[in-house]
């Protein structure tokens, strides 16, 4: 086949910028929600790690449950998120609770997302 001079080889100017201005919005908002990823998947790995040492040590009770969290909250240097968490006690149970927000800046908007995540230890 035979191409004529002035055929088109590729995308247009048009078609390439409109690309990188998807593209880079994307990252704008991958830099901003990936940190509040990590932050969500290091309290799941904090409530895990406080699951898995009263199971071995059987003798749970609400303050010290607190007082493990508090230590490794400041472990993963997370010492912002005290006021993101209740621990409750309640007919033999202790409860783990963290709700907070985070912003997200889509340009357009700013997108409140709500994290929750409990436990519940026996």
């Amino acid at each position: 086949m035979m191409r004529l001079p002035g055929q088109q080889q590729g995308g247009s100017i048009i078609a390439n910028i409109f690309f990188l201005a998807l593209l880079v919005y994307a990252v704008f908002v991958g830099i901003q929600y990936v940190p509040q990823l990590i932050e969500s998947k290091s309290i799941g790995s904090i409530l895990r790690s406080i699951h898995t040492d009263e199971q071995i040590e059987k003798n749970t009770n609400e303050r010290r449950v607190s007082d493990k969290l508090v230590r490794l909250l400041q472990m993963n240097e997370m010492d912002y998120m005290r006021g993101s968490y209740t621990v409750q006690q309640y007919d033999g149970k202790v409860t783990i609770k963290f709700s907070y927000e985070r912003e997200l800046d889509l340009i357009y908007k700013m997108q409140k997302i709500h994290y929750e995540r409990t436990m519940v230890l026996n």
